[in-house]
C-alpha cells in the first residue's frame, strides 16, 4: 500500500481543480501508472487532458519527493511519497 500526496501545478492544477490530493493505493507494489489511473478516474478533466494510457500526456511530467523526475510509470512507489505533477516547462 502507498499513501501519495499529489501536488498539481500549472495546467494540471487547472484541470484537477485542486492544488493537492492524498491518494491511498492498495496492493503490494503500486506504481505511478496505478496512481495516474486513479487520478484520471477521480478527476475527469485532469484525466481527459493530462493522462493517456495510464501515463502523463506529452508536455507533463511527474516528480517524486522533489528529488527525481519519473519517466518509468511501472516503477513502484514508496509507501509514503509526494508526487508533483506539472507542465514539463514549468519554472522555465
Amino acid at each position: 500500500m502507498a499513501e501519495c500526496k499529489v501536488e498539481f501545478f500549472g495546467i494540471p492544477r487547472q484541470r484537477a481543480q485542486v492544488a493537492e490530493l492524498t491518494v491511498h493505493l492498495e496492493g503490494p507494489s503500486p506504481t505511478l501508472s496505478d496512481l495516474l489511473q486513479r487520478l484520471a478516474g477521480e478527476l475527469p478533466d485532469f484525466g481527459r487532458d493530462c493522462v493517456v494510457d495510464n501515463r502523463l500526456a506529452d508536455g507533463y511530467i511527474a516528480n517524486r519527493n522533489g528529488e527525481e523526475f519519473l519517466t518509468d510509470t511501472s516503477a513502484p512507489l514508496p509507501s509514503i511519497c509526494t508526487i508533483l505533477i506539472m507542465s514539463a516547462d514549468a519554472g522555465g
